[in-house]
């Protein structure tokens, strides 16, 4: 981009509309993926209704997921159409696939433990007891993050300081889940031995759902500043 389309843009404000709308829809659809965030802390923190409230909060995560499939349509519609300069197209389907990947991931998750409450693991009381709690914190780490991806979007192209600062933090969050990530592996394997199969598999595939929410946080920040600097900020 030349410095007169820079200067242009700083002139009229940042963004063009059609790349602003794709803000505003792609944030509409992180705040989906907070509240379903919200909801799969609280069932994992063992709701006071058991079963029941398990089966109301995977309910809102799935029809959660699904607004989110109808933003990521209306989105893509957008792009059809040409709302979005030709040389960043990929970068803005890149980052609302990346954002309408966590709310498929807590729908995953939601319906994994909604399916292990139903049927609970043999043996692995206190074990699952432990490795809930630290799925809960990579949960709290991930809506962390999706909190500061939020304030990024409604502040991207009006300060590339404070934008950078952002994306640094919620680097340093997605390494900080690692850890934890890590050290739930090490406990996971640690114990094959007194867990069944299904228990083993289930604790593994979980895990590395939860963690992977958090990589896509990060995904979804380095790509906006991506496109920001691609529009000349």
């Amino acid at each position: 981009m030349n410095v007169m389309n820079q200067v242009i843009r700083r002139v009229k404000g940042f963004f063009q509309l059609g790349e602003r709308d794709a803000f505003t829809r792609i944030d509409e659809l992180a705040s989906l993926g907070e509240e379903s965030l919200h909801l799969l802390i609280k069932i994992l923190t063992n709701s006071p209704n058991g079963l029941a409230d398990i089966e109301t909060c995977t309910n809102r995560i799935s029809l959660l997921e699904k607004q989110g499939d109808t933003i990521v349509q209306s989105l893509e519609e957008m792009f059809g159409k040409g709302s979005i300069s030709a040389i960043l197209m990929r970068e803005f389907e890149r980052l609302a696939d990346s954002v309408d990947s966590v709310l498929d991931r807590a729908h995953a998750l939601s319906r994994q433990i909604r399916r292990v409450t139903k049927r609970p693991l043999r043996e692995a009381k206190e074990f699952d007891a432990i490795i809930r709690k630290d799925q809960v914190r990579l949960i709290e780490i991930g809506l962390v993050q999706l909190q500061g991806l939020r304030k990024l979007f409604s502040i991207a192209g009006s300060n590339m300081k404070e934008s950078l600062e952002l994306a640094k933090r919620i680097e340093r969050l997605e390494e900080q889940g690692d850890d934890v990530k890590d050290n739930m592996l090490d406990e996971i394997y640690g114990s094959w031995e007194v867990l069944d199969y299904a228990s083993f598999h289930n604790y593994i595939e979980t895990t590395i759902e939860a963690d992977d929410i958090l990589d896509r946080c990060e995904d979804a920040s380095d790509l906006v500043i991506v496109i920001m600097k691609g529009l000349g900020a």
